[in-house]
């Protein structure tokens, strides 16, 4: 079906992952709010925990390239059907959790996927891999970051830290609990940026 969004119309498959935001266009608006502010066309978008794959979409319609990263399988299998959908999007598809380390893990899934998270005690075998190691292997480095993985959010920006400090992307950040502003505020302070908002959380860097 088709799904009208401010940046423009994007098509959706029906699938187990879908819900009433993505038919109607207006999935986690708070979240679509803030892409829409900060996102410009030449920007490389980066979709940590991109889940059923909405802003991925989102972020699309708009961005140069999104780079969507999944590790759930069904997840990921969802999303590849979307993408397939809007071949005309320039998406990439990653299947790592990113983490501050590389290496094998394994996901917990406590109720449904969406609920999924990087856990020694979970079920569910991923390979986890850093922002960092990434780009210097020639993923392009972002832009913008939009995290969302379920209190794992400063292992992301651990493993990120050598290209906050080069490329200095813009992060939006869906906080995992009350004290996610916080703790990313205190690591993000030491790279000079300005940590604002709860929902999402925003993070801009200042100028050098």
């Amino acid at each position: 079906m088709s799904v009208d969004t401010r940046h423009g119309n994007l098509k959706w498959r029906l699938d187990e992952l879908t819900c009433g935001g993505h038919l109607t266009g207006k999935y986690e608006p708070y979240m679509q709010e803030a892409i829409h502010e900060f996102l410009r066309p030449q920007m490389v978008v980066y979709d940590v925990g991109a889940h059923a794959g909405f802003h991925t979409l989102f972020c699309a319609l708009k961005a140069h390239q999104t780079v969507s990263f999944e590790p759930h399988p069904s997840n990921r299998a969802s999303i590849e059907r979307q993408i397939n959908l809007n071949s005309a999007l320039n998406i990439r598809l990653l299947p790592y959790a990113l983490s501050d380390k590389n290496g094998p893990g394994v996901l917990a899934e406590p109720s449904n996927s969406s609920m999924a998270y990087v856990s020694s005690d979970g079920s569910i075998p991923i390979e986890l891999r850093t922002i960092d190691s990434l780009v210097a292997e020639g993923v392009p480095p972002p832009d913008l970051i939009k995290v969302d993985v379920e209190g794992h959010e400063l292992n992301v920006l651990r493993g990120c830290a050598k290209t906050i400090e080069r490329y200095r992307p813009i992060i939006l950040c869906d906080p995992n609990d009350e004290s996610t502003a916080q703790s990313i505020s205190n690591m993000l302070t030491a790279f000079n940026y300005e940590v604002t908002g709860m929902l999402p959380i925003v993070c801009l860097p200042r100028e050098l």
